[in-house]
C-alpha cells in the first residue's frame, strides 16, 4: 500500500494558529497558551496576581483561596481563532470555582481547541483521499489556601490529549501540575496591593504514539503584580501587570533565554458595579516575531451574570481583515 501524509493547515498550524503567542515550534500544544477569560484578556492579559473569578485555575490556583464565603461561580468563553485562516478555528473554555469552607477553594477548567477539518493527501499526489478532524483537550482540578494571614499557595494537576491525526502517532497525551502563589500585601492607605507568582503546565513531555522526544509541553513562569487605588460603591480600578517567560530549551545560557518572554498591563475600571472598561498592552517577543498591541474590552455585569468581550492583537502578517482576536465570556455566580 502507499503511504499516506496528513497536511494539517500551515504544517499543523503550529506556527501560524496561535499567532497571538508567535512561537517558534519548539514545544507540542501550543494551544495550551490561549489565554481564557475575557476579562483577563481586556487588561492585557495581565491576571496572575488578580486570579479572583472562575479562571483562576488557569491562571494561578492560589487565587482559589480567596474565594469569598459561599461563592460559586462558572465561567463559559467562546472564540473563534484566527477567522483570516479558516471558519473552523474555536476555542471554548469552562472555568469552576467555589470556596471550600475552613479549607479555601477548589476549582477546574475545561478546555477545548478545534483545529478544523483537514485534507490527507496521498503521498506523492495532490489528490485528496479523505479528511479528519484535529482537536485538542485539556482538564484541570485545581486547589488554593491560605497558608499565613494574605498567604496563598495553590496547586493543580490537568490532562492533557492532542488528537492531530486518527492514526496512532497523531495522538498524544500527557499530565501536568501547576503551582501558585499569591500574597495581599496588608491594607495600605494607598490601595491594596497583591504579587503573584505561578509556573505551570509541568510535567512529561507529550506521547505520541509512544514517542516524546522533542514534545515539551508549553511549560511557563509567571510573574504578576496588581494594585487597587481606591474601591467604593460608585467606582473602583484595578491596574494590573504581568510577566511571562516560557521555559523550553536553555542551552543557550539564562541570559539568552531571558532575551524572549512577554509582557502585559493593563486595568479594568468598574461603575456602579453594573458596568466595566478595560484596556491594555501586550509585547510578545517569544518565538520567530514580536507581537506587540493594545488590548481592550467591557463587561456587563446584572444580578449575578456578567457579560465579557475582548480584543487581543494578533501578529502583523495574520492580521488580514482584522488586528484583533476576539473573545467573549459569560460568568454566573450562585
Amino acid at each position: 500500500m502507499k503511504s499516506k501524509i496528513a497536511f494539517f493547515v500551515t504544517i499543523l498550524l503550529s506556527a501560524t494558529l496561535f499567532a497571538q503567542g508567535a512561537f517558534a515550534v519548539t514545544t507540542s500544544v501550543i494551544w495550551m497558551d490561549i489565554t481564557p477569560g475575557a476579562r483577563a484578556n481586556g487588561m492585557g492579559e495581565s491576571f496572575t496576581a488578580v486570579a479572583d473569578d472562575a479562571t483562576a485555575s488557569y491562571w494561578n490556583p492560589a487565587g482559589l483561596a480567596f474565594m469569598e464565603e459561599g461563592e460559586r461561580e462558572i465561567t463559559l468563553q467562546h472564540s473563534q481563532w484566527l477567522p483570516q485562516l479558516a471558519d473552523d478555528l474555536y476555542y471554548e473554555f469552562l472555568g469552576y470555582a467555589q470556596h471550600l469552607e475552613g479549607w479555601g477553594g477548589v476549582g477546574g477548567n475545561i478546555t477545548f481547541m478545534s483545529m478544523g477539518e483537514q485534507q490527507e493527501i496521498e503521498e506523492g499526489s495532490s489528490e485528496a483521499i479523505g479528511t479528519f478532524y484535529s482537536y485538542g483537550v485539556s482538564t484541570d482540578a485545581a486547589f488554593g489556601t491560605e497558608v499565613a494571614p494574605g498567604l496563598a499557595v495553590g496547586l493543580g494537576l490537568k490532562f492533557i490529549y492532542d488528537h492531530l491525526y486518527y492514526a496512532d502517532n497523531g495522538k498524544g497525551s500527557s499530565f501536568a501540575a501547576d503551582l501558585g502563589v499569591l500574597y495581599h500585601v496588608p491594607e495600605q492607605s494607598f490601595g491594596d496591593v497583591s504579587l503573584g507568582v505561578a509556573v505551570s503546565n509541568i510535567g512529561p513531555n507529550m506521547s505520541y504514539g509512544g514517542n516524546s522526544e522533542n514534545n515539551s509541553l508549553p511549560r511557563k513562569f509567571k510573574l504578576g503584580l496588581a494594585y487597587v487605588p481606591f474601591e467604593d460603591e460608585l467606582t473602583s480600578l484595578l491596574i494590573a501587570a504581568d510577566y511571562t517567560k516560557l521555559l523550553v530549551e536553555i542551552d543557550d545560557g539564562i541570559a539568552e533565554e531571558l532575551k524572549g518572554n512577554k509582557w502585559g498591563t493593563g486595568a479594568e475600571f468598574w461603575y456602579y458595579s453594573l458596568l466595566a472598561l478595560r484596556a491594555g498592552y501586550i509585547h510578545d517577543t517569544e518565538g520567530e516575531t514580536t507581537i506587540s498591541g493594545v488590548s481592550f474590552g467591557a463587561g456587563l455585569q446584572w444580578n449575578d451574570f456578567q457579560l465579557d468581550m475582548a480584543f487581543i492583537p494578533v501578529e502583523e502578517s495574520l492580521q488580514g481583515s482584522g488586528k484583533y482576536n476576539q473573545k467573549y465570556s459569560l460568568t454566573l455566580q450562585f
